[in-house]
């Protein structure tokens, strides 16, 4: 082993004092709050086959001797067709203790946590070298200096467990990349203090993690090498085979990432997806779809590159990275180079979810990220240091002074006592404020923008009552959502493969409230078509389904149709109508702005179920049509149809999750085959506010303090009709933003009172212009959703008007919007007053829009496009 003297050599041996104990309690609050929120996510069904189940199912099979074994398109395969994984059976045996799948995710977040006892130590080391060889062994210079780097080496290990892509790793659900975290730490842990077995073995493991992240332990190799090279020149007579063993782990790094990903990965990829290649290489775009095609893109496409590589959202996604560690990564850039071909796969991929920095990928750079932020922090630590190293009393010789003098002198004569402090303490500001800025804006704890905690309802809990009916031995196929929480056997499949050969399931568990990945029609005529044959029923409730084949019973009971059914409220409603709507109810996911819309019909004395139907559409302002039940049928109309329903219940009608505009409308209606149609009824509106929340819109009501722009103005119209007949309208009105972008909405918010009453006669004209040349309008009588102004006497009248910025404007440019009112029929238009009541014309400009260059997606819009339209305003 390589055994060199170093000045800190008093230092390797960790000792337990105040900061560890700190950095301990920290590590544990850690892993308190994200394994809290882990299991929330799979307790609430928020977890899927893709990734958790599969992946779990492959570490169980790894505990029982089966390496990585699967169960994929229906026949037995292995976690190889994906990726080579060793460490996924080096962790398996975790399930001999507790075999459970939030073992895994358990083992996720104390592993990641525990990345930070590695760096603090390796801060420690690299800060305490400020003291020379002799002053180490003095403790009246060592110990002042250790009370000022054990802070500053805490800051550090805060500052990587705030940071926000390791967070977000923890939480998307189970994948191996994270544990590459903690082990690279240890590797540059090792190589600093020259354990050349630890350094070993951690590159090792390292390289077992995934096989791209082969390349990283191939740059721990280099790093080794580097390092050891140095020592070798700078110590003449110490033994070279350090240098050997550095070199042998880079080559045997790179060696493993060639067989990993162009043979073993190809070898059974074949199998699956019929191709000879990984397919994840597809994943960049106009690079190229395979290996040799991307790195040729480089050499002929450098401009491509380029562009792809600065790309807002690419460089927000490097800005973040950089930042969470206050940019003093830039001064140790050679770190940062150990990492860059994973950093590259990342940044220029085609997929958003690799560099927007909140699913896994990104977990094994960012340990890189902190050592390079160490070692920068550590050289400006030392140039500042050795300047403030003075310790002096010559100042108490000077001349006689006054005391402010004689204490400036004394500051700086004495700066190892006094200026070396203030450094230390304004160094670890500068980290933590950095830290806590971009885990407020983008981390996933508490406190930050991000923090997404499941609900869990009494449906998820209902789950376990299932689950534990299933034989342990029993082939089982499952819906998605359910996939992982039976994926500990060894043929689980997700529904409805494993019903057919290859296929072998013989028990079938299912929620048909959750994700299928199946239409729920579809689903339907399975399961009906599994009863009607070999399959019967062997539990059911609030939407699960228990089958099992060669069950004698045949009919589902009740109990399964309790979730198209209002909970109990302990009330009789009973009315005399046929169908009435009783409420609107919103469940939102803001991350993702995901909505589901819930419904609660009560059926009264007279309901025909031959022709009553009720229908719930949801609109735009403007009423354009988003979703009807007629357009995706929710699963309590499939399973619970309306020929069930008796009078005197509450039927409950979810919809599947929609992605919506920022502003749109419930419309409730009853539907009668044999007379017209009931009138239309607008239930509820909703906005989307900047926070992501939803906010209920009052429908009868003044909006103008929570819908119009900080600046909302009003005027004042007058309308004289040909019969002399006089009509005031007084006006609100406010811009939801005054700078767009093209392609992006104008949103005018618009609130009439009419004196007497609206001249009906009469139409609202609104101009978007640019230099006084009309780019878009919008004409016709005041409309919020289906109101109508007659309807709204005497009370205010909604407006909302929406315009799309067209695609020919620039960036600079301003846009006035100018509203009026005219007459269709003679072209006269309103006069305009003034607050003394002259006329000041026939038109009136709201405001003005700054055209813009486009925001930067963000992560919800960037995976799903019609999420864009409800992006957050800047």
């Amino acid at each position: 082993m390589l055994r060199i003297h170093t000045p800190n050599s008093s230092l390797r041996q960790p000792r337990l004092d105040f900061y560890r104990l700190l950095l301990f309690g920290l590590i544990s609050l850690y892993v308190v709050i994200f394994a809290r929120l882990a299991f929330d996510q799979q307790l609430g069904m928020r977890t899927h086959k893709a990734d958790l189940g599969q992946i779990d199912q492959a570490v169980w099979n790894s505990s029982r001797g089966r390496f990585v074994e699967m169960t994929d398109n229906g026949f037995v395969a292995t976690r190889l067709t994906d990726h080579v994984e060793p460490i996924l059976a080096l962790i398996s045996p975790i399930f001999w203790l507790w075999n459970d799948v939030r073992a895994l995710l358990l083992l996720q977040v104390i592993v990641v946590a525990l990345g930070a006892w590695p760096l603090y130590e390796l801060a420690l080391l690299r800060l305490d070298q400020l003291l020379s060889a002799q002053e180490q062994t003095q403790i009246w210079h060592r110990e002042p200096l250790r009370q000022l780097t054990r802070p500053l080496a805490l800051t550090l290990a805060l500052a990587y467990l705030l940071a926000p892509p390791l967070q977000s790793a923890v939480l998307t659900e189970f994948h191996a990349a994270p544990l590459a975290a903690p082990l690279i730490l240890w590797a540059f842990w090792a190589v600093e203090i020259r354990h050349l077995k630890q350094f070993v073995l951690a590159a090792l493991l390292v390289a077992c993690v995934k096989e791209e992240v082969a390349l990283l332990a191939a740059g721990l190799g280099v790093w080794a090498l580097w390092r050891f090279t140095i020592d070798d020149l700078r110590l003449t007579k110490s033994p070279r085979y350090p240098i050997l063993l550095a070199a042998l782990v880079t080559l045997f790094s790179l060696a493993w990432f060639y067989v990993a990903t162009f043979v073993i990965v190809p070898a059974y990829a074949q199998q699956v997806y019929h191709g000879a290649e990984s397919v994840y290489f597809q994943r960049y775009g106009a690079l190229g779809n395979s290996p040799l095609d991307i790195f040729k893109s480089f050499v002929t496409q450098p401009g491509v590159v380029w562009r792809i590589a600065t790309e807002v959202a690419r460089l927000d996604y490097l800005w973040k990275l950089l930042a969470s560690f206050g940019f003093l990564s830039l001064l140790a850039p050679e770190i940062l180079l150990l990492a860059l071909p994973v950093l590259l796969a990342n940044l220029l991929s085609a997929y958003p979810a690799q560099y927007y920095g909140e699913f896994h990928y990104s977990a094994p750079i960012v340990p890189y990220f902190a050592v390079s932020a160490l070692y920068g922090m550590a050289r400006l630590w030392r140039w500042l240091g050795r300047r403030a190293g003075r310790s002096s009393a010559s100042f108490q010789h000077l001349p006689a002074a006054g005391a402010g003098t004689m204490a400036l002198v004394a500051f700086f004569r004495n700066s190892r006592t006094t200026v070396r402090p203030l450094l230390a303490t304004l160094l670890g500001l500068w980290l933590l404020g950095w830290a806590g800025q971009v885990y407020l804006t983008a981390g996933r704890g508490p406190l930050a923008a991000r923090y997404d905690p499941t609900p869990i309802t009494a449906h998820d809990r209902l789950l376990a009552r299932f689950v534990v009916q299933l034989p342990p031995e029993a082939a089982v196929t499952a819906s998605a959502a359910v996939h992982p929480h039976v994926s500990h056997r060894r043929y689980v499949y997700q529904f409805p493969i494993g019903l057919e050969a290859p296929g072998q399931a013989d028990w079938a568990l299912l929620d048909v409230t959750t994700n299928t990945d199946m239409a729920p029609g579809d689903l339907k005529t399975r399961v009906d078509t599994m009863l009607a044959g070999d399959w019967g029923m062997v539990d059911a409730a609030d939407g699960f389904l228990l089958l099992h084949k060669g069950a004698p019973a045949k009919a589902i009971p009740d109990a399964f149709y309790a979730f198209a059914r209002a909970p109990a409220t302990g009330e009789k409603i009973l009315s005399d109508a046929s169908l009435e709507n009783k409420a609107v109810i919103v469940d939102d996911w803001p991350r993702w702005r995901q909505t589901k819309v819930i419904a609660q019909w009560t059926v009264g004395k007279a309901f025909d179920p031959a022709t009553d139907r009720p229908d719930l559409k949801i609109i735009t302002p403007a009423g354009d049509l988003l979703f009807s039940y007629s357009q995706a049928t929710p699963p309590a109309l499939i399973w619970y149809g309306p020929q069930r329903w008796h009078a005197g219940e509450v039927v409950q009608i979810t919809s599947p999750p929609l992605t919506l505009p920022r502003i749109w409308g419930v419309v409730v209606e009853h539907k009668r085959a044999s007379n017209e149609d009931q009138p239309t009824v607008l239930a509820a509106a909703y906005q989307r506010l900047d926070q992501g929340t939803l906010l209920p819109l009052l429908l009868n009501g003044n909006n103008a303090s929570k819908l119009g722009a900080p600046q909302a103005t009003s005027a004042r119209l007058r309308i004289v009709d040909e019969q002399k007949a006089l009509t005031m309208l007084d006006l609100q009105a406010g811009l939801s933003s005054q700078r767009v972008w093209p392609g992006a909405r104008i949103e005018l918010w618009l609130q009439w009172r009419a004196t007497p009453t609206w001249p009906m006669g009469d139409s609202v004209f609104v101009h978007v212009r640019r230099q006084n040349v009309n780019l878009v309008q919008s004409d016709g009588l005041p409309r919020f959703f289906v109101n109508d102004p007659a309807s709204a006497q005497p009370h205010l009248i909604q407006d909302l008007r929406q315009f799309t910025v067209p695609a020919d404007v620039h960036s600079g440019e301003t846009l006035a919007v100018v509203i009026g009112v005219y007459n269709p029929q003679t072209g006269q238009r309103a006069d305009v007053l003034d607050t003394n009541g002259n006329v000041i014309g026939n038109e009136w400009t709201v405001g003005q829009v700054t055209v813009e260059a486009p925001p930067v997606p963000d992560q919800a819009c960037a995976l799903v496009a019609q999420a864009c339209e409800s992006q957050p305003l800047r």
